[in-house]
């Protein structure tokens, strides 16, 4: 078997997809569910107890992360639900994934500690800014009027969840300005012009994100599955 072969994900990140999708998947489902819906394979080749055993081996790894890292990838690559064929009156034809909520809560308890001190944040706002910043499509102002708060709060405090989750990335250089030509004496001389004056000293700032897939990227990485 070639090392190709071996090698079932690409990239930790497929790893990480396989796995916490796999487990919503074959989570225990009712009889009419199964017939209905039944689980779909995961085009890695593994199902049944092969993939459970793939699953568990990952999720073991990222056992060693922190609360805060895991959250942050279960909201990233969980899904935020999965089918429900029960074909009772009341069914959508799907249910919450009860993990993905979790997660979805420790960040969003987590993000009233970085908010400006001594204010008051309201849970529907702070839950869907965190949700935001984990990639759904969200509109701030929307957001605002659902909360019954000023759009300039929302947005205020968009920011700040936003550089905790996200980051901020390096500043592109700016292109070099053409040298102007002054009088000098007797004669001209070429000075620079203002952004060649300027020296480039701001840095990326890891999020909270960032900082969580570089450690499962090292632990992933080691597995024998995962292409480093």
């Amino acid at each position: 078997m070639t090392d190709t072969e071996q090698k079932l994900f690409r990239t930790p990140q497929d790893a990480l997809v396989f796995a916490f999708n796999y487990s919503t998947q074959t989570r225990d489902r009712s009889a009419m569910d199964r017939m209905a819906a039944p689980s779909p394979r995961t085009g890695k080749g593994l199902s049944g107890n092969d993939g459970a055993a793939q699953a568990g081996m990952i999720r073991r790894e990222l056992e060693q992360l922190t609360d805060i890292e895991r959250a942050v990838l279960v909201a990233r690559f969980a899904p935020r639900s999965s089918p429900c064929a029960c074909g009772r009156a009341c069914c959508c034809g799907h249910i919450p994934n009860p993990e993905y909520a979790d997660a979805i809560r420790t960040l969003e308890q987590a993000a009233m500690a970085i908010l400006p001190s001594g204010t008051l944040v309201h849970y529907q706002l702070r839950r869907g800014l965190v949700e935001k910043a984990t990639g759904i499509k969200i509109e701030i102002k929307a957001l605002a009027i659902k909360c019954g708060v000023a759009e300039r709060t929302a947005y205020a405090h968009w920011e700040v969840i936003k550089h905790w989750f996200l980051g901020t990335a390096k500043p592109k250089k700016s292109k070099e300005a053409r040298r102007r030509r002054v009088a000098a004496g007797g004669g001209a001389a070429d000075i620079p012009g203002e952004s060649e004056l300027v020296t480039e000293v701001a840095t990326a700032v890891d999020g909270i994100e960032s900082k969580a897939r570089k450690h499962a990227d090292e632990l992933l990485s080691a597995l024998d599955c995962v292409r480093s």
